[in-house]
C-alpha cells in the first residue's frame, strides 16, 4: 500500500539558482575535471583504491560530484537527446531540472510518496521552457512499475535512492524489465548506510557522533534522534528516512553485485571516501578499534557512489 496524501513541504517553491551559483557554474565545469583528476591520482598513491573497490574515479568528499557533471559523464556514454528518460525516485523533483537541458522527448519522474503540488509546479515551469518535452509525474513503488511497459525506456537515472531502498534486488529487475536492450541505469547514491553519517543524521553536531547509528543501542539512538527537536516529513531532514525504515544497509560492494546478478554489465563508477569518516576514525581510537572488529574499513569510509550500468544490446 502507498502512502496516501500529498507530502509536498509546506511553503514549497521551485528551486532556484542564486547569482553566485549561476557565475560558478562556469567556472566548476573548467576546474573540476583538473580537480578531480589530481584528487583521484591522490586517492590511488594513499591506497584507498587498494581495499577491494575497483571504480573508474575517486573523490575525496563531494566536491566535483555535481550533477551537472554526472548527467554529461551520463550523455557521453548514452546520449539523451530525443530519449525516453525515469527518474526513479524523484521527491519533489528538484533534480528534474538539470536533465531538461538535454533535451529527452519524455521525462518521467517516479516516487513512493506523492508529491503532487511540486511535481505540478515542475510542470508547469518546464512546459513554458522546453515545451516539447513531454514531462510526467507518477506515485508508485520503484520494484512494481506496471504503468510503464516492458522495453519501453532508454535511461533510467536515480539520485540519492539507492541506498533507501530496502529491496534493491526487487528495484533492479523491474529497471531490467522496462529498459530496452542497450538501455542504461544511471545512479549517484549515499551516503551509505555503513560510513560516517551513514543514517542521514548522525554527526550533524560533531564529527565523533557520525556513526552512532553504528554504535549506539536502541534507546540510547532513539533519545540522540529526538535530541534534534521536532520532526516532520522532509526531504531534507535524515529522521524522515530513519522513521520510515527506508535504507538497503548495503555494503557498497553489495550494490555493484546486485546490479550484475540483475543482468546489467558494468560501464563506469565513481566513488567518494568520507574525509569526515577517516578524521574521526583518526581521532578515536576507541571508535576506529570498536567498528573495525565489526565491519571492512572500505565500509566505513565509502560515502557514496555513482554507477552507469548497460543492459545487454541485441545484436
Amino acid at each position: 500500500m502507498l502512502p496516501e496524501g500529498d507530502r509536498t513541504p509546506p511553503g514549497f517553491t521551485l528551486p532556484a539558482a542564486s547569482m553566485g551559483e549561476w557565475l560558478k557554474r562556469p567556472l566548476r565545469r573548467v576546474l573540476y575535471p583538473f580537480y578531480g583528476y589530481a584528487v583521484d591520482a591522490w586517492i590511488r598513491r594513499q591506497g584507498y583504491a587498494r581495499m577491494g573497490l575497483e571504480a573508474d574515479f575517486w573523490l575525496w568528499g563531494q566536491r566535483g560530484n555535481d550533477y551537472a557533471a554526472l548527467r554529461r559523464c551520463v550523455n557521453r556514454i548514452a546520449p539523451i537527446r530525443g530519449k525516453r528518460v525515469v527518474i526513479a525516485g524523484c521527491g519533489t523533483g528538484r533534480d528534474i531540472l538539470s536533465w531538461l537541458p538535454h533535451e529527452p522527448r519524455l521525462l518521467m519522474g517516479v516516487d513512493y510518496f506523492n508529491y503532487e503540488f511540486a511535481w505540478q509546479a515542475l510542470r508547469d515551469s518546464a512546459h513554458r521552457r522546453y515545451p516539447r518535452i513531454e514531462l510526467t509525474f507518477q506515485q508508485s513503488d520503484l520494484a512494481r512499475m506496471d504503468d510503464i511497459p516492458s522495453e519501453s525506456v532508454d535511461l533510467i537515472g536515480s539520485d540519492a535512492v539507492f541506498e533507501h531502498l530496502r529491496n534493491l534486488p526487487e528495484v533492479l529487475r523491474e529497471f531490467y524489465r522496462i529498459l530496452r536492450p542497450g538501455g542504461v541505469v544511471y545512479a549517484t547514491f549515499g551516503p551509505l548506510w555503513y560510513c560516517w553519517g551513514g543514517d542521514h543524521f548522525s554527526g550533524h553536531e560533531n564529527i565523533l557522533t557520525g556513526y552512532n547509528h553504528l554504535l549506539q543501542g536502541p534507546e540510547a539512538y532513539e533519545a540522540y534522534l529526538h535530541e534534534a527537536g521536532p520532526h516532520s516529513h522532509s526531504e531534507h531532514d535524515g529522521r524522515t528516512w530513519i522513521m520510515n525504515d527506508l535504507f538497503s544497509r548495503m555494503r557498497p560492494v553489495e550494490y555493484l553485485t546486485a546490479l550484475e546478478q540483475a543482468g546489467f554489465g558494468r560501464r563506469w563508477i565513481g566513488s567518494i571516501v568520507e574525509p569526515r569518516a577517516v578524521e574521526c576514525l583518526k581521532r578515536s581510537a576507541a571508535i576506529r578499534e570498536t567498528l573495525l572488529s565489526r565491519y571492512d574499513k572500505l565500509d566505513l569510509i565509502i560515502t557514496g557512489m555513482s554507477i552507469i550500468y548497460q543492459k545487454p544490446p541485441i545484436f
